[in-house]
């Protein structure tokens, strides 16, 4: 029995382990486990711990500690204190695997403790590049010190390998999300409207998700009021709603969220969180992404959705050609919307795109290969030297 611990401190990379998580559950020969951190922990951000438990899934340990600040100390503290607190829980649980996602505190806390505690670290996400942000170098770190790395698509497989991993070691697994896009069952127009306390029925609306950007935090407040002006000029034009759902917990959070409060109304709401079922089906109505997530990357070709990219964030990232990316420019952002909206033949287009990020089986991938490991081989902790 192999024992896998996975470690999640937000809603947006659990959404990426979910599916694993369920496929680990199915398959007989592992144990699972799961650590929750950050934003899961947050009454602020929806208590979403609550979800992991209600999906079913052993929860190993509770680490609180995400600092609810504004500054730029609160994600470099954080991640301090997540090292100490997953160093007590791995040398407790004795696991032969921590599984991870992506490029937040969690994910270089987790490749930290797993080095130093001689446990092979498993990488989601790796290889993705994301300008101006924090997250990158963090990303690349991450894909230095995993020991096994499971991209979500071919030219990020490349990027890793290009770093000097040992190909063994690398697979090109897809966006294990896609996964969820697919087995979530359909909801009408008519039970969206009425978890959202809000009338969608005439499927006129568009979402908006946007999160500050590491290197632009103090123009957070200035870049999402922007963005709303552009959203809420073309909502009242075209007789559109607007669903919005909060920023993440990064510096410049507590000003995007004061721009949102300026718009909030009868047409335009924004949520603290949604349940997957909710946003998948969110997702699958609506007729574009305003913001800056990396879903409108990474999920929205699967959707067919047209994505309005404002600013740098998302840039360098591979592009299925949805995504069209504008400056904070609130003429340039509406004419974008406007596009993405209600030009026929630019929706066509998209609805033809095929995405670079898998097929839907990113799952079976993942615990197949760690499956086949032999964990008695040193290869998989000991890397070659480069030097």
């Amino acid at each position: 029995m192999k024992k896998v611990l996975a470690i999640t401190g937000i809603r947006s990379e659990y959404d990426i382990l979910y599916p694993v998580l369920k496929e680990f559950e199915r398959h007989p020969d592992f144990e699972l486990k799961v650590v929750v951190t950050g934003a899961h922990l947050s009454d602020w951000h929806g208590c979403t711990f609550n979800k992991i438990e209600k999906d079913g899934f052993e929860i190993a340990d509770k680490l609180d500690t995400l600092l609810m600040t504004n500054r730029k100390t609160q994600r470099a503290k954080g991640a301090g204190l997540l090292i100490t607190a997953l160093t007590q829980t791995v040398e407790r649980e004795n696991p032969d695997f921590l599984l991870f996602v992506g490029d937040r505190e969690e994910s270089i806390a987790t490749c930290v403790v797993g080095n130093y505690m001689d446990v092979i670290v498993a990488h989601i996400g790796g290889g993705d590049p994301v300008y101006g942000n924090a997250d990158d170098p963090i990303r690349m770190a991450c894909s230095k010190l995993a020991h096994i790395h499971f991209a979500t698509a071919q030219d990020y497989a490349n990027n890793i390998l290009k770093m000097g991993e040992e190909d063994f070691r690398v697979v090109n697994t897809g966006n294990p999300a896609l996964n969820n896009i697919i087995e979530t069952k359909p909801l009408s127009l008519e039970e969206l409207s009425q978890f959202l306390s809000m009338d969608i029925v005439d499927d006129h609306y568009l979402v908006v998700l946007k999160h500050p950007l590491s290197s632009e935090v103090g123009d957070a407040y200035f870049q999402m009021k922007t963005t709303m002006q552009a959203v809420a000029r073309f909502a009242k034009q075209e007789n559109f709603k607007v669903v919005g759902i909060y920023p993440n917990t990064d510096p410049g959070s507590y000003d995007i969220i004061q721009a949102i409060d300026e718009y909030c109304g009868e047409t335009i709401k924004f949520y603290k969180t949604l349940p997957r079922e909710v946003f998948v089906n969110l997702m699958r109505n609506a007729s574009c992404l305003v913001g800056n997530s990396s879903m409108g990357i990474l999920e929205a070709p699967t959707y067919k959705l047209p994505v309005v990219n404002v600013g740098n964030r998302q840039q360098g990232r591979l592009n299925a050609g949805n995504v069209k990316f504008v400056p904070y420019d609130d003429k340039q952002i509406f004419e974008a919307i406007k596009q993405a909206c209600m030009d026929e033949s630019y929706r066509s287009l998209i609805s033809s795109i095929e995405s670079p990020y898998g097929d839907g089986s990113a799952h079976k991938k993942i615990v197949e290969f760690l499956d086949s490991l032999d964990l008695d081989d040193d290869k998989w902790l000991i890397k070659r030297r480069l030097i």
